[in-house]
């Protein structure tokens, strides 16, 4: 009896365990710096360029997707929508662009596939987030690490949206700015 009850309780806590590290991420498909692609389906998995990678759940809001020297990190807001940052080889990093989320689509409904919801009204990246955004894209433009450079607040320039920052030359420092839409959404680096 005694060895029944032992197997039990390890069958009951395994159980318990894998069940409560099952990663429920939400759909979205996000841009990150230096051209990185990042698509997750409903509850996972994650896939990076294409490719499906290692998902890791911290809590109910944080998870961490890794595959080969990049690692993506999803924070799910409390009203569902994610937040993707990514760090990757050479100390590059950044915060990625959420392109698209889950949208109701009658071709899907009548598949009997899930209904997505759309999480935010809007694909732009927050005004705070900005210059975080812009380090990570003057990285990738720039071949620089992330923390060679600095970038001051956005700002709005007439329609859009511009973030100054720069970095160390050999000469002494190279500006730039990087340009995004009035809603927020990067444009260019220059």
């Amino acid at each position: 009896m005694h060895k029944f009850t032992t197997a039990f309780g390890v069958l009951v806590f395994a159980a318990m365990f894998s069940h409560s590290v099952e990663a429920k991420v939400p759909f979205f498909n996000a841009s990150c710096p230096g051209k990185v692609d990042v698509h997750a389906d409903t509850g996972g998995p994650i896939y990076i360029g294409g490719k499906q990678a290692k998902l890791k759940r911290f809590n109910e809001n944080y998870y961490e997707a890794r595959l080969g020297n990049i690692t993506v990190s999803v924070t799910v807001s409390p009203d569902g929508s994610p937040d993707i940052s990514y760090t990757g080889k050479g100390g590059a990093n950044g915060v990625c662009q959420v392109k698209t989320k889950g949208v109701t689509d009658d071709a899907t409904q009548d598949q009997g596939m899930p209904e997505q919801r759309p999480l935010r009204n809007t694909n732009a990246v927050a005004m705070g987030s900005l210059p975080a955004f812009c380090k990570g894209e003057a990285s990738a433009a720039f071949g620089r690490r992330p923390t060679e450079i600095t970038t001051n607040m956005a700002f709005r320039s007439g329609n859009r949206i511009v973030v100054q920052g720069y970095y160390p030359d050999g000469e002494g420092q190279k500006f730039f700015n990087c340009w995004f839409d009035p809603d927020g959404n990067f444009v260019s680096v220059n």
